[in-house]
């Protein structure tokens, strides 16, 4: 585990990308690329009044005749949209606006209705994610090493100042994932993820449509034997704004989620079991 202590000589915001930064990436994916399906990577933003941020991420988001870039405005109260239209070829964009909030989950599953890639990314848009990790998340998955994969500071690198009680909280979600489901994911919380498209009905489904959406991707890609892997990446102090999450309902959420699907691995394993004896009797 890289323990990347953290001071305040290397506290910094996220450096802008350049073409040049997205070679290694534009060449992988032009070895994939397929001209009666040019779409095979989006990349998911769910947005919700970042209008100091917005901007900065399209503009340094990857550009290519493979990548499409969906936008779920989950009703921003701001000038989001505004800073949108400001970015050179944003009529390229799909741009969705829900009519109300509806949660960080649902901006998710509202951008996998739009998405025709074969892999999907999704990524905040607060500023604290680099554009040039997206190759180290799908990589795996173009591979067929991954069905999943969720980017981690602590196998990357993180530049900021983690506060005390989010760490003690992925920790405590970490042990809890290791004991009762068998899998080790210690950057449990980070919107950074992508994921084959066979994934969307099933991440459709979810139940836990606020940021314990996170932690339910996680339980229905284990009980439904998909391969995760956890990916290095770079996490940026937030420059603008500051976190919507509210700690205590999110805990809640989570914990219920847990429990929840815990019962369900219970009651599959059952069924197993039943058909085992049902077999081996008849």
């Amino acid at each position: 585990m890289n323990s990347n202590k953290v001071t305040f000589d290397n506290i910094r915001t996220r450096p802008s990308n350049n073409a040049t930064d997205f070679q290694e990436m534009y060449g992988f994916l032009n070895e994939h690329y397929n001209a009666d399906k040019p779409i095979i990577l989006s990349i998911i933003l769910p947005l919700y009044n970042e209008e100091k941020t917005i901007r900065s991420i399209l503009e340094d988001l990857p550009r290519n005749k493979s990548i499409e870039i969906i936008i779920i405005d989950d009703h921003s109260s701001d000038n989001s949209l505004n800073e949108i239209r400001k970015v050179d070829g944003y009529d390229k964009f799909k741009i969705i606006r829900h009519l109300a909030n509806r949660g960080y989950g649902n901006a998710i599953i509202t951008g996998m209705q739009y998405a025709t890639g074969d892999v999907i990314v999704s990524m905040d848009t607060d500023g604290q994610h680099s554009p040039d990790d997206i190759y180290n998340l799908i990589k795996p998955i173009f591979d067929g090493k991954a069905d999943y994969t969720i980017g981690s500071r602590y196998l990357g690198s993180y530049h900021y100042s983690l506060p005390l009680a989010t760490r003690l909280g992925e920790v405590l979600i970490e042990k809890f994932l290791q004991f009762f489901f068998g899998i080790k994911i210690m950057n449990n919380q980070n919107g950074f993820r992508a994921f084959d498209k066979k994934l969307i009905p099933l991440f459709s489904d979810a139940k836990f449509l606020g940021y314990a959406f996170c932690t339910e991707q996680i339980l229905q890609a284990k009980l439904s034997e998909h391969r995760i892997l956890e990916c290095p990446i770079k996490v940026y102090n937030r420059e603008y704004g500051y976190s919507k999450i509210i700690l205590r309902k999110l805990t809640l959420n989570i914990f219920a989620c847990i429990l929840i699907y815990y019962m369900k691995k219970f009651y599959l394993n059952l069924l197993k079991k039943r058909k085992t004896i049902k077999g081996f009797l008849w």
